[in-house]
């Protein structure tokens, strides 16, 4: 995929679902989870579009930290 690196999000892009498949290396059925744990979506013709802003925001809020 050209320009895309593989694990880099940016916050200001927008990707595919295909794109942000790829990019993060994520199942249909994780893409899927995702979707029904709030990520926001936008639908332009066929395809389902996120901001790299809300990915990143996702991945926040389910980071696990561990505490000593």
């Amino acid at each position: 995929m050209n320009g895309i690196e593989i694990g880099v999000i940016h916050a200001e892009e927008a990707y595919s679902k295909k794109v942000l498949m790829k990019v993060l290396g994520i199942s249909q059925k994780f893409w899927d989870k995702m979707l029904d744990e709030g990520l926001p979506y936008a639908i332009v013709g066929h395809t389902r579009w996120v901001t790299g802003e809300n990915v990143l925001n996702y991945l926040h809020r389910k980071a696990e930290r561990k505490f000593s």
